[in-house]
């Protein structure tokens, strides 16, 4: 058979080629979709995580009183489990803090929400003031 054009090869060429670019977005559509779902999943865990950072602040706030933030943190629910369950909570909060928040902000975000107390330390408190008044 005698073709006297080049049309056929130059179509055949550029399914090839189509069919190749096909390909090449459907595996950049995939991994999009893989990278939208685990952003998806992640921006779900922060949002219980601060969800749940709220509700202890708030009974811990709603006293006033000194020692309300450990009395909270005695009535967290008992299970292990359930307790590791809160404990990642929580640190998955105190992380996107230190992501958003300013560093001091941060810093007594982890405090408050993890019950860390601040080393205290007495020569520099009790020294001498410096300055004039």
């Amino acid at each position: 058979r005698i073709e006297l054009t080049s049309e056929r090869q130059d179509l055949t060429k550029e399914i090839e080629e189509l069919s190749s670019d096909i390909e090449v977005a459907t595996q950049m559509r995939e991994k999009e979709k893989k990278d939208y779902e685990d952003a998806k999943d992640e921006m779900e865990k922060a949002i219980d995580a601060l969800t749940k950072a709220v509700e202890v602040l708030k009974s811990a706030t709603e006293g006033h009183a000194e020692g309300v933030l450990l009395a909270t943190q005695a009535r967290l629910e008992s299970g292990f489990e359930a307790r590791a369950r809160e404990v990642a909570a929580l640190s998955h909060a105190v992380d996107l803090g230190e992501r958003v928040l300013t560093k001091g902000d941060a810093m007594f975000l982890r405090r408050l929400l993890t019950g860390e107390v601040p080393k205290v330390d007495w020569k520099k408190l009790n020294r001498k003031a410096t300055f004039k008044m």
